[in-house]
């Protein structure tokens, strides 16, 4: 009786989100049955807690109680809140070898679980392999395989899902919309719009992601209009718009949004800054940036962090002020992350600030990134230099870890249909006339005296030479 009336109030807290209350509770208990742990498991993995959620099941395997179908799918949610990919499998072959029934709620669970730790192969099976599949089933696959780059699979699901007669929740909408702006899909971004126009609420969450679809797919009109008929504008779909304007190198109109923001008495948050930072850092505007981020700290009481850093140094090193630029890294109190590092480098690169310079690329290099680019920007900068040892060695880092470059590409949409062009290749049916429009183009900038930059054509070749 005891242990029922325990459940009943560990439950009632969980569902108001209560949990620190419950556990204080659950510890007073003399005996907690399977429902209790239950209670407590699913109520941190719902409440977005799910290293407590572990820490609990942990503690219930130690006092040798066996979990249920209810303690896996709260143990699923968690291993995809934290990305613990190992054990996902672990809960997942928990499923099989104790035989443990599945249901379309723990079947998709676990689609969800493996497609937000990126084993999208295996959320592709765990779901074709499912003998009954809801909307949420689907909506799970196709977000997955969006935030994971499988655009052209999401959107083929997407279709696939409504001939088989369901009808696409927000979710499923909102994933494809992510797709769309991946692979600059205007068309058929414009289509999703209209569905959910037609068929949902046009509220802040969808609308949100249409303007960020639009603004990818290089539409910042219908991205500002669009902004403008939000009755209701949070934070983030003020931060939205600000990050638009800055995506499209408009400086001064993302400053004048945020100022419009300000004025409505919603007050910005440190992803409006860093949005803002980033968008006055694009368009060059230094006394800005300077101002507003000294602003961020003084009257806001928002502590800066590695990303507003990056902006700032960008924005410094961007306009010459590369010493600037390194005094404010050396006033930051934590170690400085690698992008902050990497814009200090770039603006040392533009400059030619070979001093300051060297040691920012041998501090990059000591943090082992494992971005082929960056690599290619300390090789570029002692290329300028003129220390071919040094060059040497950074591609023998980079041939020793294996690095190869991904091929460069970009996409057109002509008439409704994607052209995708990759970097040297030239299979594209119109590749000869295309060749002969930029030959054209070449020869009427001549004719204008434009001089192009070649210095960095000069030392890829020198590379290439002592190599």
């Amino acid at each position: 009786m005891m242990c029922l009336l325990g459940s009943s109030v560990l439950n009632f807290y969980a569902k108001f989100g209560k949990l620190d209350e419950a556990m204080a509770m659950f510890d007073m208990m003399p005996r907690r049955d399977l429902v209790c742990w239950t209670t407590m498991i699913t109520g941190y993995a719902q409440s977005g807690r799910p290293i407590e959620a572990l820490r609990v099941y942990r503690r219930m395997q130690k006092e040798g109680i066996e979990g249920d179908g209810v303690v896996m799918l709260g143990l699923t949610q968690a291993c995809a809140n934290i990305g613990d990919s190992k054990l996902g499998l672990s809960v997942h072959g928990y499923l099989i070898r104790r035989e443990i029934p599945a249901d379309v709620v723990i079947q998709t669970s676990l689609v969800d679980m493996h497609a937000k730790n990126g084993l999208l192969e295996l959320a592709f099976r765990v779901f074709k392999n499912m003998p009954l599949k809801n909307v949420i089933s689907w909506s799970a696959l196709i977000s997955g395989l969006a935030h994971n780059g499988s655009t052209g699979i999401a959107l083929e699901l997407l279709v696939e899902m409504q001939d088989e007669g369901f009808k696409p929740d927000l979710v499923s909408l909102i994933s494809a919309l992510l797709a769309c702006s991946q692979v600059g899909f205007l068309k058929l971004g414009k289509s999703i719009h209209g569905y959910i126009v037609r068929r949902l609420e046009f509220e802040q969450v969808s609308g949100t992601a249409v303007i960020d679809m639009y603004s990818k797919c290089g539409d910042l009109s219908c991205a500002r209009s669009l902004f403008d008929q939000i009755s209701f504008k949070d934070t983030i779909s003020w931060n939205a718009m600000i990050s638009t304007y800055g995506i499209h190198g408009h400086g001064k109109e993302a400053l004048s949004l945020f100022k419009q923001m300000i004025e409505t008495n919603i007050k910005p948050d440190h992803a409006t800054f860093a949005s803002l930072l980033s968008a006055l850092s694009h368009s060059g505007l230094v006394e800005e940036g300077r101002y507003w981020f000294n602003l961020m700290i003084s009257k806001y009481k928002i502590p800066p962090d590695e990303k507003h850093y990056a902006c700032m140094i960008d924005l410094l090193a961007r306009s010459g002020q590369v010493e600037v630029a390194q005094e404010l890294m050396n006033s930051v109190n934590t170690e400085p992350g690698l992008s902050v590092w990497v814009s200090l480098l770039a603006g040392c690169c533009n400059h030619a600030k070979f001093s300051i310079g060297e040691s920012v690329a041998k501090k990059v290099l000591e943090l082992n990134p494992d971005d082929l680019g960056v690599y290619t920007l300390i090789s570029n900068f002692f290329a300028m230099a003129h220390k071919w040892d040094e060059v040497a060695g950074v591609r023998k880092i980079m041939k020793t870890t294996g690095m190869k470059k991904v091929p460069g590409y970009s996409v057109v949409q002509v008439n409704g249909k994607q052209h995708v062009f990759l970097m040297e290749d030239k299979n594209h049916n119109d590749y000869k006339h295309i060749m002969w429009i930029l030959d054209q183009l070449d020869h009427e900038m001549r004719d204008t005296d434009y001089v192009p930059d070649t210095e960095f054509l000069v030392l890829n070749f020198e590379e290439e030479v002592n190599r």
